[in-house]
């Protein structure tokens, strides 16, 4: 079997997780809040998926992060292209970004797939996942402020109601753990549209608009 068809498992891998993250989103816009019946059918579904499917997003992670090391191969860097500092390179990228439509962190993301992102001085295309889009926006927030950026793991915000943090300093709270540096780890077994939110929590907590974000999709580019 070639890199390029492993590449291909691999992406396919990724694309499956999130779609299957998104798949809850969906499955509660089909319960109806008036009938207990339904209210109870549907939350004892979602419960028992959502424990399923945290036991196969960690196997197949797990399995995609050990063939990804025997073979030293990343696919998401594949098309991967970012600038923050060369104006020109910075244009040439928005200006392909921008051949197709921007969409802003307020739409829904279920089952969509990223391409790129402008924020700020930031300018990222080929991307593939929105996991990956996630850890870009928040390498970009470390570097604009290192030492608010530090505070995170210990931000109520970033806190749910029942203890569950988004950061971690060691990652043992977490779900899916991603090292994003020595000391900082973060939730990745999130939907798009979990991803969306926290993003748009971010800018907030980061002094910056949410509004600002431009986010392109591959499905836009697809069909150019």
């Amino acid at each position: 079997m070639t890199k390029d068809k492993i590449k291909d498992i691999l992406d396919m891998i990724d694309t499956l997780q999130e779609q299957l993250l998104s798949l809850p989103d969906d499955m509660l816009l089909s319960i109806d809040p008036r009938d207990n019946d339904s209210l109870e059918q549907g939350l004892k579904f979602i419960k028992s998926y959502n424990e399923t499917l945290n036991l196969f997003t960690s196997s197949s992670t797990k399995l995609a992060d050990q063939v990804k090391a025997y073979l030293g191969i990343n696919p998401e860097e594949d098309e991967l292209e970012q600038e923050t500092t060369n104006r020109q390179k910075r244009d040439r990228i928005i200006k392909e970004l921008d051949k197709t439509s921007p969409h802003t962190l307020e739409e829904d993301f279920t089952y969509k797939r990223p391409y790129g992102f402008i924020l700020k001085d930031s300018a990222i295309k080929g991307l593939k996942t929105w996991k990956n889009m996630y850890l870009h926006v928040l390498n970009i927030l470390k570097a604009k402020n290192p030492g608010k950026f530090a505070l995170l793991p210990k931000e109520v915000k970033f806190i749910s109601n029942r203890g569950n943090p988004l950061f971690s300093k060691t990652g043992t709270e977490l779900r899916v753990a991603e090292k994003l540096s020595e000391g900082f780890f973060v939730e990745v077994n999130l939907s798009a549209n979990n991803i969306r939110n926290n993003i748009s929590d971010l800018l907030v907590f980061f002094d910056m608009e949410p509004m600002s974000m431009k986010v392109y999709l591959r499905e836009d580019r697809d069909a150019e």
